[in-house]
């Protein structure tokens, strides 16, 4: 008997493409309209999915410039400075007033600590102290835009929600609601909008014929993608679920009919691979919003092999996303409007990098318990080399002074808080019922721990290292280092790079919160006996890793001159590691050979001089 499914592919069958799958690599998962050559410029906008394309891009030396200025702005992740566009209509409307046709009837909005952009409230690293530069600050961005969009070979356009909110005197839409990042919410200047698949529709229309007019009539190539990242609240009257699936499902229609009917457009399916039901959701975070780093690789070796099917040249960079824990995106040095070819200064951890939306978490009516027993509290704030140093710390702190806030196991991130918060909320996970959530009512010491300068953040410059994994040899989880001799001017401003990020997050610390004193520790080296497991006997006899740390500590004496109220704590390096540079074993964190800790008493002399700088005052 004749059947209409007798000859298909198997990925046309759910059985085969989905639920015996490998939903790491999906055979099949798309069939590019065309490719992109590596010569393409290529320009990218939308929601918080779409900073992650500019980074991969970037740091495979592709052609994605930035167009922008980076004087006083948190991240170059998009090719101008416009932030987050998360409705298609905030896209047509920056369009048509880069053109001139229109503008906003509110030019800036009031702040805790001044103004800012109400069409891009989260682009500054603080905010502007006269009203006025606000106009100006904008006038320049608008030229970038222009530039950007003129000469674009492909726009990378990702779709992040249908709900938004506008200014009734001109019908403009906003980023993120009144209240949030700036400004002050009045029902009587401002409404909610959820739009529809028609509006949405027409939006897309009239934006790719303003580009196309902005270009003099020029062709471009475009690339639709949906942000897999759920809402993070809903305004409707039902369940966030709901709202969320609703805004997924018209964009993913606007973008898959648009595309079909089409010639110049593309349809990227970045939604369905991270929400494949193969992966078990397995891509997302524990709070199953947040999409993980190594989902973030699937995806775009996904794209990579969609459209550029020849792949890249050899000299191009093959980073992989991860690496050192990132709490800030350092600018790249440009002239104001300058066009430049930059690589991505850091890949973030997760996908909810620079979201405005994750923003609104910040207003939920909690109650939070001080700690310090009424006492004036020392925050502890660090990533897992905290666990030792607080063992040592806590037999120096005889008043039960401090509060330890250890990275992994905070529900809330305080670095993209800040703004909010000013580091001073401090939310754990509830699997950690031991840890007491604490907010710091009056902030004076603030110590951090590790949280990415030195130590193992030297090898994970080059890659990324993962814990233990069954059956792994040392080079399975760990990245390689090049063996050098002597310190080479390339490896310092590799180094300068992955610094930057670091430097950035101290200076937020420095300009965004009330510490009165900041003192940092910085990571310590793994013990020799895992380095010769993870890196290897011939990498650790010949005293490489000492290059290493003397190219490290170079860029970082470059760098650390932009802080000024932080106090950086510098291990001993001569009277704890040995002459291959590592940490001796005696201070090794337990026989695991892959344990890169370091046990309590290699912090004596941190701690010891925590506590005299401290008590000197």
């Amino acid at each position: 008997m004749a059947n209409p499914y007798r000859d298909l592919k198997p990925e046309r069958f759910w059985r085969y493409g989905v639920a015996l799958s490998n939903p790491q690599n999906i055979a099949n998962i798309h069939t590019p309209k065309w490719a992109i050559a590596p010569t393409d410029t290529v320009v990218t906008m939308g929601s918080c999915f779409a900073q992650h394309i500019a980074t991969w891009l970037r740091d495979r030396d592709l052609n994605v410039p930035f167009f922008d200025t980076d004087d006083n702005i948190k991240s170059c992740n998009f090719s101008a400075n416009y932030g987050n566009i998360y409705t298609v209509k905030q896209a047509l409307q920056l369009i048509n007033e880069t053109a001139g046709k229109r503008r906003c009837s509110e030019t800036a909005w009031q702040s805790r600590e001044g103004f800012v952009d109400p069409l891009r409230p989260n682009v500054f690293k603080a905010p502007v102290g006269i009203s006025d530069a606000i106009v100006s600050l904008r006038s320049a961005h608008l030229k970038a835009v222009e530039q950007a969009f003129t000469e674009l070979d492909v726009l990378v356009f990702t779709l992040g929600l249908t709900e938004s909110w506008r200014v009734n005197a001109c019908d403009t839409i906003l980023p993120v609601a009144p209240g949030v990042a700036g400004g002050d919410y009045d029902p009587q200047k401002y409404s909610f909008v959820n739009f529809d698949y028609p509006e949405i529709r027409v939006d897309l229309d009239q934006f790719c014929a303003a580009v196309r007019a902005l270009r003099g009539g020029r062709d471009f190539k475009l690339i639709l993608t949906v942000s897999p990242v759920p809402l993070t609240a809903t305004y409707e009257g039902r369940h966030v679920l709901q709202s969320s699936t609703y805004s997924k499902a018209v964009l993913r229609a606007v973008a898959g009919d648009f595309a079909t009917e089409n010639g110049f457009a593309d349809y990227f399916p970045s939604f369905e691979i991270i929400n494949n039901p193969a992966a078990k959701s397995t891509f997302f975070e524990d709070n199953f919003r947040s999409v993980k780093s190594d989902a973030v690789a699937v995806v775009m070796n996904h794209f990579m092999d969609s459209y550029f099917p020849d792949g890249i040249s050899e000299n191009r960079s093959a980073s992989a996303v991860g690496g050192a824990e990132v709490f800030g995106d350092a600018p790249v040095s440009t002239s104001s409007n300058t066009r430049v070819k930059t690589a991505a200064t850091t890949v973030p951890k997760s996908m909810d990098a620079d979201c405005e939306d994750e923003m609104l978490e910040g207003f939920a009516n909690r109650q939070y318990e001080n700690g310090g027993g009424g006492k004036d509290m020392i925050v502890a704030f660090g990533d897992s080399h905290l666990a030792g140093s607080s063992k040592k710390i806590e037999e120096y702190d005889r008043e039960g002074r401090f509060a330890f806030a250890p990275i992994r196991l905070l529900a809330n991130n305080p670095h993209r808080e800040i703004n909010v918060h000013r580091f001073r909320t401090f939310i754990f996970k509830e699997e950690h019922s031991n840890f007491k959530d604490f907010f710091v009512q009056n902030p004076k010491d603030l110590v951090l721990v590790g949280t990415g300068l030195f130590g193992d953040n030297i090898i994970r410059a080059h890659g990324d290292m993962k814990p233990e994994i069954e059956g792994a040899s040392g080079s399975d989880i760990t990245p390689t280092l090049p063996c050098l001799d002597t310190v080479t001017e390339e490896l310092v401003q590799m180094y300068v790079q992955k610094i930057m990020p670091h430097i950035a997050f101290g200076l937020q610390l420095e300009k965004l919160t009330a510490y009165e004193r900041i003192f940092w520790i910085i990571s310590p080296d793994m013990p020799e006996q895992t380095a010769r497991f993870r890196l290897g006997d011939h990498f650790v006899d010949g005293a490489y890793y000492n290059v290493h740390k003397k190219a490290y500590a170079t860029a970082f004496n470059m760098l650390v001159h932009n802080v000024n109220r932080t106090k950086f704590i510098i291990h001993p390096w001569a009277d704890l590691c040995n002459e291959t540079g590592f940490t001796k074993n005696e201070f090794a964190g337990n026989d695991n050979l892959t344990n890169i800790h370091v046990n309590k008493d290699y912090y004596t002399f941190a701690v010891n001089q925590l506590f005299e700088l401290m008590k000197a005052g």
